[in-house]
């Protein structure tokens, strides 16, 4: 039994060596990791990683949004247009229509005064 003793007092005295020391604070846990602890920063090839999808990413969505806005953008001007060129070409035509009767009325009273002056 004294032997027993003896092998347990040389194992405690083993443990109490190589233990860590004992935490100053509470929040101290003496070397021993605990749940609560940081995690690194992943290693660069990984935020590389992530970077570069975060890239893909905000390109895709960049090119899918302009090619909605483009679109969207054409539509809403071709409405708006439809319209005023419609009222444009109307009004140029009716200008057209003047221009021509006062031209074609000139022409056959400059004709009439070349006849009635013969």
């Amino acid at each position: 039994m004294a032997d027993d003793k003896d092998i347990f007092g040389r194992a405690d005295a083993l443990l109490r060596r190589n233990a860590p020391g004992a935490p100053a604070t509470g929040s101290d846990t003496g070397g021993i990791p605990v749940l609560t602890d940081l995690v690194a920063q992943p290693p660069d090839a990984a935020s590389q990683l992530s970077s570069e999808i975060a890239r893909e990413v905000f390109t895709r969505v960049l090119s899918e949004v302009e090619g909605r806005l483009a679109n969207d953008l054409e539509k809403r001007v071709a409405e708006h247009l439809v319209g005023e060129i419609r009222v444009a070409i109307t009004s140029a035509m009716a200008d057209l229509r003047q221009d021509l009767a006062n031209a074609i009325g000139e022409a056959v009273a400059q004709a009439l005064n070349r006849r009635n002056v013969k």
